[in-house]
């Protein structure tokens, strides 16, 4: 699994939320996107690798997709015991994707217990012992994940008891160019775009040489194009993107998959406003 750097205070982890199969909701179904709707297999969860990937019976070595675990030892601990918790229990297991270059498959893994379901990836999210990264994975099979994490960071559980994994505004720019290297999630303005042959860019100041920017491949311009967003309904509006900052021209970070923008409700973040409770410290 990819990892979070950085230290985070430990927080108590929340009891799994097992649903009834029948009462699942719509938006906790597997979606029924290209390569999101694989078979469900029953396996086991044998244990964990010493780097954190998970031990199934029959799919081997795997990781959870559409999110990284906390580098930080006590809350990455508290996640792998979280984990380790559901050793022997049956699963159901969905792949998504192909191997990586280590070997580990991409899965989703939900676990069962009589008439109950119960999704191990919203279960660390919810309990913030785990960011979603739509970019680990294409394509990105869980957009609930969103909604949860969002639950999780105004709770201030886990990694999001300190606020300086809470989005960076892009006005921030001493800040940005700490974290140069790391993953972070940044919000602020689009300004301006500016769309190219091979790459689109985002803008959100007019100093290009210091602001941060979002740099777009065209074939993940594409992708968003195909979703209704576009340089018109992105510029004057808010939005989120998460990702590994680069230093580019100031900062910027580059965008592989459509889910690692979203745009904010009604050009607002979900408050209404910025506040510096929301952003990093």
């Amino acid at each position: 699994m990819a990892l979070l750097t950085g230290p985070v205070a430990a927080q108590e982890s929340a009891p799994p939320r097992l649903l009834p199969k029948n009462l699942l909701p719509k938006n906790l179904l597997p979606k029924n996107l290209p390569g999101c709707a694989g078979e469900a297999r029953q396996d086991r969860l044998e244990g964990m690798t010493p780097e954190g990937d998970l031990v199934l019976g029959s799919e081997g070595i795997a990781r959870l997709s559409g999110l990284r675990l906390p580098a930080e030892p006590v809350l990455r601990q508290q996640a792998l015991d979280w984990l380790r918790a559901r050793a022997g229990e049956p699963l159901l297991v969905t792949v998504q994707g192909t191997r990586d270059r280590w070997n580990r498959l991409p899965v989703r893994v939900r676990l069962l217990k009589d008439s109950l379901i119960f999704d191990l990836t919203h279960g660390l999210v919810e309990a913030g012992l785990a960011i979603v990264d739509p970019g680990a994975d294409s394509p990105f099979c869980q957009p609930e994940l969103f909604a949860l994490e969002e639950t999780a960071r105004e709770r201030r559980l886990g990694l999001w008891a300190d606020g300086r994994y809470n989005p960076l505004s892009v006005d921030q720019a001493d800040r940005l160019k700490e974290r140069v290297g790391s993953f972070v999630i940044v919000e602020g303005r689009v300004r301006s775009v500016g769309e190219r042959k091979q790459r689109t860019y985002l803008n959100f100041g007019g100093h290009w040489a210091d602001d941060f920017t979002i740099i777009i491949p065209k074939k993940t311009w594409m992708q968003m194009a195909e979703r209704g967003l576009s340089a018109d309904s992105l510029k004057g509006h808010i939005i989120r993107t998460r990702g590994i900052l680069q230093s580019w021209q100031g900062t910027a970070l580059t965008v592989d998959s459509a889910e690692m923008i979203e745009r904010l409700e009604d050009g607002y973040l979900q408050d209404g406003r910025i506040e510096d409770k929301r952003l990093a410290r």
